[in-house]
């Protein structure tokens, strides 16, 4: 039978089971809970934001967010303390399901506190527990008074006492182990994960100054008048140069009469800078879809089961950013840490082309094209002895990046006093290029250290590197050692002369 309107006799309204509370922020890391944070402190038109990790032994005890934007009143902060309130949303509000604080606080601690002022309002606090709200949402009213000692500590951080303080207590999923250098990792390493997701998620806000975002790590009670670290914008198409000369190139996805534009980017192959690669992780975990929404950064990454991940294809990068997509073909989760595309957007994307007729294959073969030339030349150069001791580690890591190294002992390059005439002796036993440290100061003029003049030393590793590779030294080898100490000896001579001793003096 179907159902009719005749068959209603009465409606009634079902409230929501408070235990939905116990499963809240299941899905949030520390970071993208903090990040959800920061999405209201940026709705409520902040333009500081402090989050502060503090510790008690070493352990994460308490995380508070501290914003200068318009506060709340007393009115606002039972809704902003209500599961699932639907505020209206502008259309430029990063919030979205009304579910957010609640949820990104309670996947990381059992109490969650809010201090809130807004201009001509009295002061407010509102605290709720999460074994309470779990079983009737009960919401506690703090004082006043105590809100306002809260808002002049915003002062003291932010400059204003107008906007809100959220402080999570009883910290779960923090380290709980009795080791002290453990802990102190453990919190390294999140504070790292933190700085590099709030930098990528915000950069473009950050790098447009319309947001600044800081963290402090202290002990509990001695963080007030701590200085926070800024977040410094990470931009995952930071690149100056394209990989592929035809990219960027914008291809159109049609859905009925609906058009939501692809901006399709091909990375320069062998990158390995900060953008390329986000935080610990390298560049190749990053291929995929970059969604926008109001500028603020929803997925990084992943190709939403459009494509396969791929070695091959990890310098392609895919920009949406069309608000009117997310909903109808591209679906939000409450974490906001990804999307799931619709079926009818999954395919339009196989049809989608710009307008010289490239589609979304069609750029993944340019990018994995790029990829792989750039690989083949790298398998045509011959192995070279690994480099090791004096060069600089940065160094070290680009030179592998290009060459493949022969098994065996790494050659090094150290300094040493020799004749005035002499700039560099080749020690082929020992695997060691020597330099003359009377020409030291010409290149580190601040001083040496074991990896100092890197520009000096991979040169001198280019060019001598070959002489160690060999099962001894060749008369050939012999020969153009000799001719290299006489030709760099004379002109490490003539360049000390040139400015007037400053090598010899140090």
């Amino acid at each position: 039978m179907i159902a009719s309107s005749s068959d209603v006799v009465d409606r009634i309204k079902l409230a929501p089971d408070a235990g939905l509370v116990k499963s809240l922020g299941a899905n949030h890391t520390l970071e993208s809970a903090i990040a959800d944070v920061v999405d209201n402190s940026v709705d409520a038109g902040a333009s500081r934001v402090s989050i502060r990790l503090l510790t008690r032994n070493d352990r994460l005890a308490q995380v508070e967010v501290l914003d200068n934007g318009r506060g709340m009143d007393a009115s606002a902060a039972n809704a902003a303390m209500t599961i699932g309130h639907q505020r209206t949303y502008a259309e430029e509000d990063l919030g979205h399901f009304g579910m957010g604080l609640k949820a990104a606080s309670f996947g990381h601690s059992d109490v969650l506190t809010v201090w809130s002022a807004r201009y001509g309002a009295t002061p407010v606090g509102r605290r709720i527990r999460r074994a309470d709200f779990s079983k009737d949402f009960t919401c506690e009213v703090l004082s006043s008074d105590v809100a306002a000692e809260h808002a002049a500590d915003r002062q003291v951080v932010l400059g204003s006492p107008e906007g809100t303080s959220i402080v999570w207590t009883e910290v779960r999923n923090a380290y709980r182990g009795r080791n002290q250098a453990e802990a102190r990792s453990w919190l390294s390493k999140r504070n790292e994960a933190l700085r590099s997701h709030l930098g990528v998620t915000f950069h473009r806000l950050i790098a447009a100054k319309r947001l600044q975002i800081d963290v402090l790590i202290d002990e509990l009670g001695d963080a007030l008048a701590g200085l926070g670290i800024p977040i410094l914008p990470i931009d995952p198409f930071g690149y100056k140069t394209s990989g592929h000369p035809e990219y960027p190139k914008d291809l159109v996805a049609k859905v009925g009469e609906t058009r939501v534009k692809l901006t399709c980017h091909i990375w320069p192959a062998k990158s390995d800078v900060t953008g390329f690669r986000i935080g610990a992780k390298s560049g190749d975990q990053f291929q995929g879809f970059y969604i926008y929404r109001n500028d603020r950064l929803l997925q990084i990454g992943g190709w939403s089961d459009t494509a396969t991940p791929s070695t091959a294809r990890q310098l392609a990068r895919v920009v949406l950013e069309d608000n009117g997509a997310i909903g109808p073909f591209v679906t939000m989760n409450p974490e906001k840490s990804g999307l799931k595309f619709e079926p009818v957007f999954h395919d339009a994307l196989n049809k989608a082309e710009a307008i010289d007729g490239t589609t979304f294959l069609t750029f993944l073969q340019d990018a994995e094209s790029i990829y792989t030339d750039a690989n083949r030349r790298k398998r045509e150069r011959k192995p070279v002895i690994r480099p090791d001791k004096g060069i600089a580690p940065a160094v070290r890591k680009r030179i592998g990046t290009e060459l493949s190294f022969i098994d065996g002992d790494p050659v090094n390059v150290k300094w040493k006093r020799m004749l005035a005439s002499e700039f560099l002796d080749v020690d082929y036993p020992a695997k060691t290029l020597w330099l003359n440290s009377r020409y030291r100061g010409l290149f580190a003029p601040d001083g040496g250290s074991l990896n100092d003049a890197p520009v000096l030393k991979a040169l001198i590793y280019l060019l001598t590197h070959h002489v160690f590779e060999g099962q001894h030294l060749g008369s050939r080898d012999k020969d153009e050692i000799a001719l290299w100490k006489s030709v760099l000896g004379t002109a490490a001579a003539a360049e000390d002369h040139m400015r007037g001793g400053q090598g010899t003096k140090q």
